[in-house]
């Protein structure tokens, strides 16, 4: 009954075309364009869809004004959504697919996250204020784009220095403010440079700053945020092909993270990429290496009271610290020649990364526990690929209607780590646990084959049907194989409980398929897909032994000391998630324009009867935009339905019942284009300041809160705010 009404609902979602945003406007400072005729659609879908060399559909949500956290233009993708970790700290999930098992890079370039709870996602190091274009990967991504990743991809392109249109140098760039009340917070972003026809120079730099979030049960204790980011950016074309770079230093300071164990202290983050682009004979060849270099301190009583939890103290707080690096060093290849009416590509990828992180206590010098020590993972992998019409490679037996893909890749991955270790004044258990770790063979090697093929058909102009089938692999994050000591480090998952690896891991493997229709008229589009992904050796957290709660083994009796007397360990079970989701706008007349869209997820574990864990529940979006030559007036309506399907395996006895109820937000936002160079917005998200708890928000880590430690967060209540945007 429960997929009946959703099929109900999206069918609905089809006839009314009610896919939007729930914000109010674009963060790219341009004009706004003039009324067309009442035949044209308005300009103004929040998703545009758009074709490229692979047969990957890419979807551009906006990013609008009020947004901090890049992460939540997720939000706005069919069959997306942001895990909200923190102000700062949002992970990606598309299709029930979260985190690391998606490939989310900033113009192109990877980024390891600082420490082993993700409190920095890649994202984090994207700014909203700084990115002019959020993509991301409809459907399953092409083996040219996606490595070492069962999910989607998203690429955040940042604002940079843009060639001039002849030899003359000119000045340009632009400046963005921005207030909100919700959290009294605000924004500066800056961007200018210097350039001709040949040569580019620029800067950028921004700041984001906010105090605690209110809602409607009251203020959220450690929910405050502190972020900035300087950079520097060139570029020179000329007979030699192309050769751009970028620097940048990203400092963020004391940041909660109230549904974590501990908050962010700093994270001290440099990043770098250079890379060329040229054609020989006919050849389209590139070449990139980046590279990243992350410092980060987390500390449990620096935005909270430090908690007591464990039992060797008595009735005493318990302050703890995690200090932690992580670099990583990456290089991309690329070489790309017409083939056969279609484009052939080959390819390697390189990644190289490092991560230590250890726990310490501020009052006692001599704990220590190196949880994560010298940890390796470097990634070696190639690819080849073929994309385009399929007349010529079927000597005319299919017209050129049908276009289609085939990919395949390898990756090698080679996985190691040092021995760990404890403090010798630390309990036994923990000595035994160490001890059997550094005697444990650590170097671990996987081979992995992903296989990507699609195929579509158009139908005239306004119709297309797409397949598209692959298998596609991941090996373990660095968390999952080595984690020996039973801590809350477990990539942002936000479920209380204390989490070991297991060294023998395999790699995931997902077997997907997608099914998709568009209709591309001239007032009405729309673009429904269902999927089905099998995922077997699903790696996932289970009970650690067949007798969880009873305490009989060294692992249950360190986790208990760390507050949790009933940990869970990674391990392969089976998996399956299916669903559908639909974009549709449509141009009700010159000056009003109707977009909407819905998506369901199911995730499901069929090893036993369960559920996977923190699934997005499904949802309707709907937004009504008027605009002309200077105005555009937006109302928007969220539904977000109540989620049941919990999953029982990772149910903690520290939080609450982790089901959520349906709730409906409204947003309203006006921006006018007060001249050429200058717009300003105001808008009121959360209107009616309804109270409502996101499935996807963890729950309270932080004491003297509105709501108890255990509780589910609760979202942000009304929140107005201002932007004003100039442009030289």
């Amino acid at each position: 009954m429960v997929i009946k009404g959703y099929a109900r609902l999206v069918a609905g979602a089809v006839i009314t075309g009610c896919w939007v945003t729930t914000q109010a406007a674009p963060v790219a400072p341009a004009p706004a364009t003039p009324a067309t005729t009442a035949s044209e659609p308005i300009d103004l879908a929040p998703v545009a869809v758009r074709a490229r060399a692979s047969e990957a559909e890419i979807v551009s949500p906006l990013v609008f004004p009020d947004l901090v956290d890049t992460a939540e233009v997720m939000d706005n993708v069919p069959g997306g959504a942001a895990l909200d970790n923190g102000g700062l700290a949002g992970q990606v999930q598309f299709r029930g697919l979260t985190g690391y098992r998606n490939q989310v890079t900033i113009d192109g370039m990877g980024i390891a996250s600082g420490g082993p709870n993700w409190m920095d996602p890649p994202l984090h190091y994207a700014p909203a204020t700084l990115v002019d274009n959020v993509s991301v990967t409809r459907g399953i991504p092409s083996v040219t784009d996606s490595v070492d990743a069962i999910g989607t991809t998203v690429n955040a392109t940042t604002r940079r220095s843009e060639y001039a249109l002849d030899s003359d140098y000119a000045v340009h760039g632009g400046a963005q403010s921005r207030i909100e009340s919700v959290n009294n917070g605000y924004g500066l972003a800056g961007q200018a440079s210097v350039a001709n026809e040949n040569n580019r120079l620029g800067v950028t730099a921004a700041t984001d700053q906010a105090s605690n979030l209110r809602t409607p049960y009251g203020v959220l204790n450690a929910t405050s945020y502190d972020r900035k980011q300087y950079g520097i950016d060139a570029g020179h074309r000329g007979r030699f092909g192309e050769t751009s770079a970028f620097v940048r230093a990203q400092r963020t300071g004391d940041s909660g993270n109230a549904d974590l164990p501990l908050d962010t202290d700093f994270f001290h983050t440099w990043m770098g990429q250079l890379e060329h682009e040229i054609e020989i004979a006919d050849w389209q060849l590139s070449g990139q290496v980046s590279g990243s270099h992350v410092e980060h301190r987390m500390a449990n009583d620096l935005l909270r009271p430090a908690p007591d939890f464990s039992p060797l103290n008595g009735a005493t707080a318990d302050p703890r610290f995690i200090r932690a690096r992580s670099q990583q060093y990456a290089t991309e290849l690329r070489a790309a020649h017409d083939l056969a009416g279609g484009r052939a590509t080959l390819g390697f990828d390189g990644q190289f990364a490092q991560h230590d992180a250890f726990v310490g206590n501020p009052d006692n010098a001599a704990f220590r526990v190196n949880n994560f020590d010298a940890i390796r993972r470097n990634t070696y992998s190639g690819f080849a690929q073929w994309a385009g019409a399929l007349d010529r490679l079927t000597n005319n037996v299919l017209s050129d209607a049908w276009r289609g893909e085939l990919g395949l890749r390898y990756t090698h991955i080679d996985m190691s780590a040092g021995p760990g270790g404890v403090a010798p004044g630390l309990p036994a258990p923990a000595q035994r646990l160490a001890a059997g770790f550094a005697a444990t063979d650590r170097d671990q090697g996987d081979d992995n084959i992903d296989i990507v093929g699609k195929l579509s058909r158009a139908f005239g102009e306004r119709w297309q049907a797409s397949l598209g089938l692959a298998r596609k692999t991941r090996s373990p994050y660095y968390i999952e194989r080595y984690a020996f000591i039973p801590l809350e480090a477990s990539a942002g998952a936000a479920d209380g409980n204390n989490v070991i690896g297991d060294t023998g891991l395999d790699p995931e493997v997902a077997y997907m398929a997608d099914l998709g229709l568009s209709f591309t008229g001239t007032r009405l589009s729309v673009s429904p897909q269902v999927y089905y992904h099998r995922i077997n050796d699903y790696i996932d957290a289970v009970d650690f032994d067949d007798t969880p709660g009873v305490v009989d083994s060294d692992v249950e009796r360190v986790s208990r000391v760390n507050g949790d007397a009933t940990p869970l360990q990674y391990a392969n079970v089976q998996a399956e998630i299916y669903g559908a989701d639909i974009a549709a706008a449509y141009a009700l007349t010159e000056h009003w324009q109707l977009d909407g869209g819905a998506g369901y997820t199911r995730g499901k574990r069929v090893d036993v009867n369960d559920n996977l864990y923190r699934i997005a529940p499904g949802h309707v979006r709907a937004q009504l935009t008027w605009a002309n030559t200077d105005w555009q007036l937006r109302l928007a309506e969220r539904y977000v339905f109540a989620q049941n399907d919990t999953a029982d395996y990772r149910t903690d006895a520290s939080v609450a019942d982790p089901a959520t109820g349906g709730y409906a937000l409204t947003d309203v936002g006006a921006r006018y284009q007060a001249s050429e160079a200058v717009w300003v917005e105001v808008g009121v998200d959360n209107l009616l300041n309804r109270g409502y708890r996101d499935f996807l928000a963890g729950f309270n880590r932080a004491g003297n809160s509105a709501v108890p430690v255990g509780a589910r967060l609760p979202g942000a209540g009304r929140n107005a705010y201002a932007t004003l945007n100039w442009s030289f």
